[in-house]
């Protein structure tokens, strides 16, 4: 049974006001604004919001929030370790059901009439963490009803003075900072839920593993894409053995770009299941990225689409269709390096669309190299462009390497020539044909 009485109005609705405080309250709330603003932590405001009343206010606060029906989030202090002062206070902390919480709290946390305080008779209370306090204070319950429902305990010793009208007036002025600093923490976890959970989407999905074939990638957002890349580069299965891979470049960067990139990337993985041929399936996604009614929704991308399967003598069959991408590098056995000029025009440009292919046979152990322009065009601080013939020197000089060493070569050498400076989107396919294997016992 709930043992606390009858609420009562919340007496502040903003921050504290000189005229209607004393001074020594004042400086109290005062402090509590300043310290609860400080933080976007949800656990750093929290444990700041039950140590500050303690002793000014209470010997023992605790906070509790229930965010939802799976669970619910509680901190507790007391003033036993008050000596050490308020930030090494210690705070004990947990996450549980909100079952799980004591039945005065849950009744509390139950009557959903907005802001109020009531008064905590005396007696022993259980607190969230299974302590006893011996006592008497008041329940406050937090304005942030709309991301959570939120009470504040303050409790007193049992020989302690009870709490009067200005005790209590006091308490719901002070639910309102730590009300405030709840709700902008609550905000920015869901945000930052967010942002990772579209980044962990957004970014290329693990190689598949495919015989005779050695692939590997590298991708790094721009700086200032909030780790959200449009470039695209995604190695599909095909279900005859081979895959079917893709590397482009949509216009703009961050999050819009990201998301553009994540469609085309999730049409692919659809597409290949009705065609392999790469051709048809940039007709298809240049349809989808023409946007008749509106110029400024249209999609411009840069791309270029490869069926690749290994062949049964060794050495590997590339069918590369291109949209107005960057010539494909093809890297030989003795280490020229050769451009694949496709054509094509770009996706979104018009339609219907006019691309280009072209086919391109890897001896065992040669390699193809499919990479976008924040590889060619990324300038160090001189303004110099890292250019094709670096990135071609670079393939000769891993002519012979695996498909991994020769992706974080490029990723790595054109980090180093940017010195630190603000670049493109970069990403990186390196498609090779494995090694022909000697025979075992072969002639000595």
């Amino acid at each position: 049974m709930s043992r606390h009485g009858v609420s009562e109005p919340c007496a502040a609705n903003g921050g504290p006001r000189a005229r209607d405080v004393p001074a020594p309250r004042l400086d109290f709330l005062l402090a509590a604004y300043r310290m609860l603003g400080q933080s976007l932590s949800l656990q750093r405001s929290a444990r700041a919001a039950v140590r500050l009343p303690v002793p000014a206010l209470a010997e023992a606060a605790a906070l509790v929030l229930v965010s939802g029906p799976q669970w619910a989030h509680w901190w507790t202090t007391d003033g036993r370790a008050a000596a050490h002062g308020p930030e090494r206070m210690p705070v004990r902390s947990a996450d549980v059901p909100p079952a799980d919480l004591p039945g005065w709290i849950r009744a509390a946390l139950a009557v959903a009439d907005g802001p109020w305080v009531r008064p905590v008779r005396c007696g022993r209370w259980v607190l969230p963490d299974g302590t006893e306090h011996d006592g008497h204070g008041v329940l406050v319950r937090l304005p942030c009803d709309h991301l959570c429902q939120g009470v504040l305990v303050l409790l007193r010793c049992a020989d302690g003075p009870a709490f009067d009208d200005a005790d209590r007036t006091l308490a719901a002025q002070y639910a309102e900072p730590v009300g405030r600093a709840v709700t902008a923490a609550l905000l920015y976890r869901d945000q930052v839920r967010v942002a990772d959970t579209l980044r962990a989407a957004l970014r290329p999905a693990p190689l598949p593993s495919v015989t005779g074939l050695d692939l590997a990638t590298a991708y790094r957002p721009a700086r200032e894409a909030m780790h959200m890349s449009g470039d695209i580069v995604h190695v599909e299965p095909l279900a005859d053995g081979g895959v079917l891979c893709i590397v482009g470049d949509v216009c703009g960067k961050g999050v819009d770009a990201a998301v553009a990139g994540g469609r085309l990337r999730q049409s692919l993985s659809i597409l290949c299941r009705v065609t392999g041929q790469p051709l048809d399936i940039l007709a298809v996604l240049n349809d989808a990225s023409v946007d008749t009614s509106s110029a400024a929704a249209t999609q411009f991308t840069t791309v270029v689409v490869g069926s690749v399967r290994a062949t049964p003598g060794g050495g590997a069959l590339l069918r590369l269709a291109a949209g107005g991408h960057l010539p494909p590098l093809v890297v030989r056995g003795t280490g020229e390096v050769e451009a694949v000029h496709i054509g094509g025009m770009m996706l979104g440009a018009d339609r219907p669309g006019r691309f280009a292919e072209a086919v391109v046979w890897l001896a065992p152990g040669e390699a193809c190299v499919l990479y976008t322009d924040g590889v060619t065009e990324a300038r160090g601080p001189t303004g110099t462009m890292f250019g094709p013939d670096r990135l071609a020197a670079l393939l000769t000089e891993y002519a012979t390497a695996p498909a991994a060493v020769v992706a974080e070569r490029i990723e790595q050498r054109v980090v180093d020539w940017l010195s630190g400076a603000h670049h493109d989107d970069i990403a990186i396919l390196v498609v090779r044909a494995q090694p022909a294997v000697p025979p075992r016992g072969g002639a000595r």
